[in-house]
């Protein structure tokens, strides 16, 4: 096997962050110091990004039959490290109040991050499960670093035995696959599924296998019951990265992979993935009425914004191919953003508020009177999560609403209405209670400037003013997702 330059630069992002975890773990075996492993972190991370500006230089890489580099792993991959980055950011404040086992945080996102990067490079059933598993193993060890919290081992066993569950399911579907196919390349296989050789039943048995994978690390009904236990589990950067990175990089392979083998235009599979999405989107939306924990909301918030952006990989079979994946570009950009603000926020929220549970919804009661900026960016972000006008969530929406009328998906079109209507009772329950009366429920302990002068309080006033003119200016970003492509692989 024979590597060229073109290949080498691709590699880039991969070294990168190989050699930061290599080095962190130097590091700790020399001496601990949470402020030089944090660094470091961030600096490999702020590499690594920059990294992919010389990799787009190269254009359409092929390393191996395995992985495939080109533009949509770019975005992808861009993504990933742009979460794995805020996570740090906010991680940092959090781990500066834990006595020990501080360092070996950032090399389990630093690893995990990895695993999405790989991922969004998959062209190869192999490297899907591989990357799936080096992405999830390491989650695993985040979501239960606070193992001394009841709810947090409760959360780390939850996601730790359903996500084995979900691999087992991953492998028995590959092994069908395999087994009509002959071969594990996407290209390959769709090649093989457009033949009048293949054994169709089979073919669909092993696919909804792999669907339930998916659906699982998707948090899609009705593969959901983990998420809302786990986001409240974790600790709000884990929850964070959790919500964003790893969902990223598994729809960006997902994507890939119907693009590839257009599997989703059988009749049986579309079904399958409509009634997923109807029960997704209505779920996640009725399931979060009734919670008073905002991680709770934001995970059923999650599993109904995953049924929204379900409906483009059901269209995919019948609308231009450049014009749907500009618009899971533009929703992927417009989740990542809220989801980012809104549990960095209850992040900031943590460290402002004493003796109290901050993650309750009363906790924010009146937090306009003490910290007006911060409730400001709060408004601004819960009404971008929930599509609202001059907000970039409702140009998410307006693609989205766009693309399902294209395809005459008419009940997904009218779930996702209904389901963004209820969604605006508990997103405007939320903001209510940030200019109610401040009450004795709750204690700040920090002046109302704190926040604007942390590094995490900037990241959330930019992702604020980010939804806020993206939404009345999306251009950019639009032609931004416009350069990401899969034109080499159309069939």
């Amino acid at each position: 096997m024979m590597f060229n330059y073109p290949q080498y630069i691709s590699l880039l992002p991969f070294f990168i962050l190989v050699l930061i975890v290599v080095m962190m773990m130097l590091s700790i075996g020399v001496k601990r110091d949470h402020r030089i492993n944090a660094t470091m972190a961030i600096v490999g991370l702020n590499v690594a990004l920059f990294s992919l500006y010389f990799v787009a230089q190269v254009g359409e890489v092929d390393i191996t039959p395995v992985l495939r580099v080109d533009g949509y792993f770019i975005f992808y991959a861009s993504l990933v490290i742009l979460v794995s980055l805020c996570t740090c950011v906010f991680a940092y404040p959090w781990l500066s109040s834990i006595q020990k086992n501080r360092e070996e945080f950032y090399i389990l996102l630093i690893i995990s991050t990895l695993g999405g990067v790989f991922l969004s490079s998959a062209n190869h059933l192999a490297s899907l499960f591989i990357g799936m598993e080096v992405m999830s193993l390491p989650i695993c060890g985040l979501v239960g670093y606070v193992c001394e919290r009841s709810r947090s081992l409760e959360a780390v066993l939850k996601y730790t035995i359903l996500s084995a569950a979900a691999s087992a399911f991953f492998l028995f579907g590959m092994a069908l696959l395999y087994a009509n196919t002959g071969v594990l390349g996407f290209r390959e296989l769709g090649d093989a599924i457009h033949s009048s050789i293949i054994v169709q039943p089979l073919l669909i048995v092993g696919f909804c296998l792999m669907l339930v994978g998916f659906c699982f690390k998707l948090s899609l009904v009705p593969f959901h019951l983990w998420t809302p236990d786990v986001y409240q589990g974790s600790v709000s950067p884990v929850g964070m990265f959790l919500a964003s990175a790893s969902k990223i990089a598994v729809l960006g392979v997902f994507m890939r992979l119907l693009m590839c083998t257009s599997i989703n235009s059988s009749l049986g599979i579309s079904m399958i993935l409509s009634v997923i999405a109807v029960a997704s989107m209505l779920c996640g939306n009725l399931m979060a009425l009734r919670q008073d924990n905002i991680k709770r909301i934001l995970g059923y918030s999650s599993i109904a914004h995953f049924g929204y952006i379900l409906v483009l990989c059901i269209a995919s079979t019948t609308s231009d191919t450049k014009q749907l994946i500009e618009a899971v570009s533009v929703c992927l950009v417009s989740y990542v953003f809220s989801s980012l603000g809104a549990f960095g926020i209850v992040s900031l929220m943590s460290t402002a508020v004493i003796n109290k549970d901050s993650e309750l919804i009363h906790s924010y009661r009146g937090l306009f009177w003490q910290y007006p900026m911060l409730a400001a960016a709060t408004t601004v972000i819960i009404l971008s999560l929930a599509g609202m006008p001059m907000t970039f969530g409702f140009i998410s929406k307006f693609y989205l609403l766009v693309i399902g009328m294209h395809s005459h998906l008419w009940v997904l079109i009218s779930s996702l209405i209904i389901g963004s209507a209820i969604g605006l009772y508990y997103y405007l329950r939320i903001i209510i209670n940030l200019y109610l009366p401040p009450s004795n429920f709750v204690e700040y302990h920090l002046p109302a400037s704190y926040w604007i002068r942390t590094p995490s309080g900037f990241v959330v006033l930019i992702l604020a003013v980010l939804s806020v003119v993206l939404g009345f200016y999306p251009q950019p970003m639009i032609e931004l997702a416009q350069l990401v492509q899969l034109d080499h692989y159309i069939l």
